[in-house]
């Protein structure tokens, strides 16, 4: 009975946490918190990344786009995204796909979006999410990298762990300088017990539930260095 009702928790987890659109990028499938990279190369004044989509459900679905920008002190709207239509702000209209559709990239209403920027390096995250149902939902990030990393302070910033205090997994939401950076958890006695290569954006989902209880610094490194770091506690 106890093998049968652990199956069933692990069953209405899986349920609870389905995603109805799945999303690719150059045919390879995104997961939530996935980073896609554009290098911003010299002599463009413009950069895009072209993604595609599919209803894994056998229902119709209504959905929309979110864009939030996550690092950049331009103009927000030096970053639009178009899915069917151009969305210079935040938020897409209420947009239909229908049971078992697929959009490939090179569609007419694919998503893509695009920097027209000042040349700034720039990470946004966009979510796809059901409009009867927001739980129902996946995020990426876009970092549009000039090849001179992510501001110290933006890093900062969006280094953020929940639940804290965590008790068996922790989600850490990050931004990195580089595409060769850790994340990395030290007890206070400065002994690594966690540590993970990550994207230049990013959430990281870390099992604490061996941790011993108490207080933890997690950060980012890069180059050797920890570039930031912020407490964690595990009870």
């Amino acid at each position: 009975m106890k093998r049968i009702f652990t199956l069933l928790l692990v069953m209405s987890a899986v349920a609870v946490n389905a995603q109805s659109i799945r999303l690719f990028h150059d045919s390879n499938v995104l997961n939530d918190g996935d980073t896609v990279l554009v290098p911003m190369t010299a002599g463009h004044d413009e950069f895009s990344v072209y993604l595609g989509y599919e209803n894994v459900t056998d229902d119709d679905v209504l959905f929309r786009v979110r864009k939030e920008v996550v690092s950049y002190s331009g103009d927000a709207e030096d970053i639009y995204f178009c899915i069917g239509e151009c969305y210079p702000g935040n938020l897409s209209s209420t947009l239909e796909i229908l049971a078992n559709e697929s959009v490939t990239a090179d569609m007419a209403n694919a998503f893509h979006a695009t920097y027209a920027g000042n040349g700034q390096t720039a990470v946004v995250r966009f979510t796809f999410f059901l409009t009867n149902d927001e739980t129902d939902k996946v995020s990426f990030y876009v970092c549009f990298n000039n090849g001179n990393g992510i501001q110290t302070a933006d890093m900062v910033k969006s280094l953020h762990a929940f639940p804290n205090p965590a008790q068996n997994m922790v989600n850490i939401d990050y931004l990195a300088p580089n595409a060769s950076s850790f994340l990395v958890i030290k007890n206070l006695t400065g002994k690594e017990v966690y540590r993970a290569e990550v994207s230049m954006a990013g959430k990281k989902q870390v099992d604490v539930s061996k941790f011993n209880a108490g207080v933890y610094l997690y950060g980012i490194e890069s180059d050797g260095k920890m570039l930031c770091t912020k407490k964690l506690l595990v009870r």
